[in-house]
């Protein structure tokens, strides 16, 4: 294996996943690829243009003057850099962090396929078995759409 993808949004569920990823990178002295995903919908409640990254985001309200951009990003660059001393803490060497906006599945998939990664780790998200079975869950198209092993942890 060489080379693990796993999404952290910085709940608990997501900081058990970057543990067992961290943990099986550091095991198998595989690349851990974290990824923090700007979903679709938190950027069109902004009223912005969805863009390829963070870094390329124009959202023009401001919040004592900073833009919802910046805070966007700040926000995803403080869950990454908390989720990349974790992941060291647990054995990881090679560690790269990257910050997405999009859907949530179909950016983890697209990440996933860049890096040729060997497996994808994410957190199961609590959302019930009947909004699950409606709405369908971020772990539940990963899964269906991979084209790796997809580990989800509860």
């Amino acid at each position: 294996m060489r080379c693990i993808v796993v999404t952290t949004d910085g709940s608990d569920g997501a900081n058990r996943a970057v543990d067992f990823a961290a943990d099986l990178a550091g095991k198998l002295s595989a690349e851990l690829v974290l990824t923090h995903v700007i979903s679709a919908s938190t950027l069109a409640s902004v009223g912005t243009d969805l863009a390829h990254s963070a870094a390329d985001l124009r959202v023009p309200m401001r919040v004592e003057n900073t833009s919802m951009s910046e805070v966007l990003t700040d926000t995803a660059n403080d869950i990454l850099a908390k989720a990349k001393a974790r992941a060291e803490a647990k054995g990881a060497r090679r560690v790269h962090a990257e910050i997405r906006a999009g859907q949530p599945a179909e950016t983890i998939l697209a990440v996933a396929k860049e890096h040729a990664a060997d497996a994808i780790v994410l957190g199961k998200r609590g959302q019930g078995r009947l909004a699950g079975l409606l709405l369908g869950s971020v772990s539940q198209k990963v899964m269906t759409l991979a084209s790796c092993p997809v580990i989800v942890i509860p």
